[in-house]
């Protein structure tokens, strides 16, 4: 006999359940349940959270989807750190959940993601009026620069950043086991939009070499020649952005 124990709660605008599951074929530790919830408490205070407790004859999840169907639209994860990211996280995507998310579909340099991410913002922007993520985009050297990105990902250099997530939510029963970065980027108020444009935008860009991104961002009359002066990093702002990219993609 197996015993298990969920946690759930719905957190996000499009209304999904997220939850944390802990099987054991021995009794349950009380301390490891016990650890999560104060973590939670420390730093959300009190939370509306669902508790369920069964048995099934195995500690994997298949075998609770199949006792019960209640639990089977449920975001699962057994790491209680992705868990409580989730849930202590802002509803708001930030420019480094996106470039998570691109650098899990296509591994790429710092340069090519800054680019990318560029890109995807400027999609988004054009569709829907609104910001992808709430960090500036500022004129570099090179084109259009997140800081916040640039800052954690420019110690790779010119290589190709070796990214990887652990794949550890899983979304339906014997189907689908994704990444952190896109079960956040799915969940997010505009996650159906956000995704499309970001998948779109590494369709038509995702093979071009770095510095071919580079020319293109470096247009006469775009975004990024319109505000640059070398050594100031100046904000390329919204109606730039909209502006050029509404007549030229």
């Amino acid at each position: 006999m197996a015993f298990h124990f969920m946690l759930i709660m719905s957190h996000y605008r499009r209304g999904r359940r997220i939850g944390w599951h802990y099987s054991s074929d021995v009794k349950l530790d009380k301390q490891e349940i016990n650890e999560l919830l104060h973590k939670i408490k420390k730093k959300c205070g009190d939370m509306q959270f669902g508790i369920h407790k069964l048995s099934t004859d195995s500690t994997s999840l298949d075998s609770v989807f199949e006792k019960d169907k209640f639990f089977e639209d449920v975001i699962f994860t057994q790491n209680k750190e992705e868990f409580l990211d989730l849930v202590t996280s802002d509803r708001e995507l930030t420019a480094y959940d996106i470039s998570k998310f691109i650098l899990s579909v296509v591994p790429m340099s710092h340069l090519k993601l800054q680019k990318i991410l560029y890109y995807c913002y400027a999609e988004f922007l054009k569709k829907t009026g609104e910001k992808l993520f709430e960090e500036p985009i500022v004129s570099y050297k090179y084109g259009p620069v997140v800081e916040s990105v640039f800052n954690k990902f420019t110690v790779h250099g010119s290589s190709v950043i070796d990214y990887q997530e652990d794949e550890s939510f899983i979304i339906k029963p014997n189907e689908v086991v994704a990444t952190p970065s896109f079960i956040k980027l799915s969940l997010s108020e505009h996650g159906l939009v956000a995704t499309e444009c970001i998948l779109s935008v590494l369709s038509e860009y995702g093979q071009e070499k770095p510095f071919n991104l580079v020319r293109k961002t470096h247009k006469v009359g775009g975004p990024w020649q319109r505000v640059y002066r070398e050594g100031f990093n100046r904000e390329i702002t919204d109606d730039l952005i909209i502006s050029y990219h509404d007549i030229v993609k």
